[in-house]
């Protein structure tokens, strides 16, 4: 059911799922982008524009409980940069 609230939200605020993965959202706004990826409990952001995931963080945190975990320098094994 939260799936299902989160889900339909963000699709209010002009995000599409990719096809191959139906936790990995994304937006295109001029020449900016922003993932938002699901994970279990977590999500990461992930974008070329520090202001639009500052204004998505504000806008999910105005209808979710979140908690900031900082930046992320590995998920999965996996390097950041």
């Amino acid at each position: 059911m939260l799936f299902s609230k989160f889900d339909t939200f963000i699709w209010g605020l002009g995000f599409t799922k990719i096809k191959e993965d139906h936790c990995v959202y994304f937006k295109l706004i001029g020449d900016r982008v922003i993932y938002l990826i699901l994970y279990v409990d977590d999500m990461l952001m992930v974008g070329n524009d520090q202001e639009i995931i500052k204004d998505l963080k504000t806008q999910l945190s105005s209808k979710f409980d979140m908690k900031y975990l900082g930046v992320e320098n590995y998920n999965l094994g996996m390097e950041i940069k």
